[in-house]
């Protein structure tokens, strides 16, 4: 039906332009299980797994599991099956003990063992080994290899199979085997060289030596041959030799920060890797060495790109260029792996001013300040440290707010500098927030944060404290039993919701209400569960995941946000309310007051405008079908308006 459907670890993915979707799979004891491989059987999808055969509906209920089947005549229990081949009425499978073949006109009769016939070492012993990986249908014959041979089978009239062995080498490990257009191509590795051989007459003939590599997949286009290397990635192969393939996707699964800018362009940064950026698709990596790790990101006040390494100080992009700066031409300082290794873990702006953390400053100064109109003097860099109050070096991460300057330590709590308008005053002082004098749930700093309000928030190692100015001392923020205590980053979006990234998936805590959703890769679209960093686009109002596993994307619920009350509009717009769960929402970037009135004038209900209307009044219950005004309020004050056609169904 020109979907394309892939297999995954605990997985099935379908992909097509209107309904892509993933399914999961989960065994008895509710864990994930390897999906080894697919066949297309129609309206079904056989699939070979870990744990044994699956049938998969693509038609019920927009595709679920139908049935699955563990016993195969005398093979062991739940076999992992590595490869299935559908020849007229039969159902062939290669498995990790033996072949098994069966008639699959009538699915329930595959449940029971005696309807399978099975090959193995045991009955035939010229097999050598049971752990089968491929099987195939090549000039009418069938082909399977195991992890010692290729063999042609033979069927007699009365449907039993023998076994001619494919002489290849002395010293092999077949990977696959693959039938291309009129060729058998068998995938192997030899005195531990990767190669890739065509069969021909029952004969092997080498046609690509791959090095110390092990190739698993192979196809010709355009007069070159592709080969899928196991864990290296893709290879090219011609008259020239074998050439790596440079892929266009991330330059690495280790996601440290991203940041975008105003078009959409996204740059990251990947663990000892570089950073990259986005281009029509593609990734375009960044040519400067980042020491042992790319760190943290931002996008300035100019459109500008700033890159923080761990070793070789900042990076500056301003879309032409690339500038370095370092001990030797900013405040920044290098620590105890030599002067010049400067490890940057936190970075923010105020708009005119950047600030920068140097981990283990070897001149007890680790936060470094940077004037944007006069970076390239000396006079246009300063620093806080030990003078200021700042007396520990082992900052983890750093944020700015409203004359404020929050950082983080590895065990020392948490650092709020005051700079004010010029932070290249004089007058600048720390003050130390500790678990012993602040009520901080722990002095293991993970990330500090301030809410577009100006509240500090902190995530530890033991969970998540709020700081309250009225009484002086951090509040502990509860979050749910099944969220990891341990905050690895932090980030507030335009309506001032939390974002909480930790090692076992992420949140998003309502700043209205307080209450915490979560999201991971079992119940939802999640790549990975471990959080490295998030971002908020406020060009678009989209969510960006920095995980070890990828990067994840959440729209905007609101659509693209603006940030002026007149421009707001109300959408769905008709509101059709259809079911309970039906929510009018307001394209609103920021906090804000929604009222919402009758064509009389007579108020109806009042809301945040993070909440969103359900079409109900204050006292709860469904207002008619009509038209109806709504009044939103910034917090300076500001007022704008609007008209919504409200249909109940």
């Amino acid at each position: 039906n020109g979907q394309k459907w892939i297999t995954g670890f605990g997985r099935l993915g379908k992909f097509n332009q209107s309904a892509s979707r993933q399914y999961l799979f989960f065994d008895n004891d509710d864990n994930l299980f390897m999906l080894n491989t697919l066949k297309d059987d129609n309206d079904f999808l056989w699939i070979g797994s870990s744990i044994g055969l699956i049938l998969f509906s693509k038609i019920n209920d927009d595709g679920q599991i139908e049935d699955s089947y563990q016993l195969f005549g005398n093979l062991n229990p739940a076999p992992s099956i590595n490869d299935i081949l559908l020849d007229g009425d039969s159902i062939w499978l290669a498995t990790s003990d033996g072949l098994a073949v069966g008639n699959r006109t009538d699915h329930a009769q595959l449940k029971s063992p005696s309807n399978w016939t099975t090959y193995n070492v045991t009955s035939d012993p010229i097999l050598e080994s049971n752990d089968f990986h491929s099987i195939v249908k090549y000039n009418s014959s069938l082909y399977a290899a195991n992890d010692r041979a290729v063999f042609k089978i033979d069927i007699d009239l009365f449907g039993t199979a023998s076994f001619i062995e494919i002489p290849i080498s002395s010293t092999f490990s077949v990977n696959n085997l693959q039938v291309e257009n009129d060729s058998l191509f068998v995938l192997y590795t030899s005195f531990g060289t990767g190669k890739v051989g065509v069969i021909t007459n029952d004969n092997l003939t080498l046609l690509a030596d791959v090095g110390q590599l092990f190739p698993q997949a192979s196809a010709s286009f355009d007069n070159v041959r592709w080969i899928g290397m196991r864990e290296t990635g893709i290879s090219t192969f011609d008259q020239g030799g074998v050439v790596d393939f440079q892929l266009s996707g991330l330059p690495h699964n280790n996601v440290s920060d991203i940041t975008i800018d105003s078009e959409g362009t996204l740059y990251a940064g990947f663990d000892r890797v570089t950073y990259s950026q986005t281009n029509s698709n593609m990734w375009d990596d960044f040519n400067f060495w980042v020491g042992q790790d790319a760190t943290v990101t931002m996008l300035d006040s100019l459109g500008q790109v700033w890159m923080g390494t761990w070793g070789t100080g900042v990076w500056l992009y301003d879309g032409d260029t690339v500038i370095n700066y370092d001990e030797n031409n900013s405040s920044l300082r290098g620590n105890s792996e030599g002067p010049w290794w400067v490890y940057t873990t936190g970075m923010d702006t105020d708009g005119r001013y950047l600030y920068f953390t140097s981990y283990r400053a070897l001149n007890n100064y680790p936060i470094a300040i940077g004037d944007m109109e006069n970076l390239n003097d000396p006079t246009g860099w300063d620093s806080i440290g030990v003078v200021n109050g700042l007396s520990n070096t082992f900052l983890t991460s750093l944020d700015y707010s409203h004359g404020k300057v929050a950082v983080g330590t590895e065990s020392g709590g948490v650092y709020e500098c005051f700079v004010g308008d010029d932070p290249f005053s004089p007058q600048k002082i720390c003050r130390h927030l500790t678990k012993e004098n602040s009520l901080l749930i722990s002095n293991t700093i993970r990330a500090v944060k301030y809410s577009p309000e100006g509240d500090l928030w902190v995530g530890t190692n033991f969970g998540l404290s709020r700081y309250d100015p009225g009484v002086d001392f951090f509040r502990d923020v509860p979050l749910p039993s099944d969220l990891s205590s341990d905050i690895t980053a932090m980030e507030f979006d335009g309506r001032g919701n939390l974002w909480i990234g930790t090692p076992n998936g992420l949140a998003k805590r309502n700043v209205n209400d307080g209450t915490v959703e979560i999201f991971n890769t079992i119940n939802s679209g999640l790549v990975y569960n471990n959080i490295r960093n998030i971002s908020f686009d406020n060009f678009t109002g989209n969510i960006y995941i920095a995980t070890t596993g990828g990067i994840s994307m959440i729209p905007s619920q609101q659509g693209k946000p603006v940030f002026s009350v007149e421009e707001v509009i109300a959408f769905p717009n008709p509101f059709l309310i259809n079911s309970s769960t039906d929510i009018l929402s307001f394209n609103f970037g920021r906090s804000g007051i929604v009222t919402i009135f009758n064509v009389g004038g007579e108020r109806i209900r009042t809301i945040q405008v993070n909440q969103g209307w359900d079409g109900k009044n204050d006292l709860g219950s469904d207002v008619a079908s009509g038209v109806y005004l709504f009044l939103i309020e910034d917090e300076e004050g500001n007022v704008g308006q609007g008209k919504i056609l409200l249909v109940r169904n």
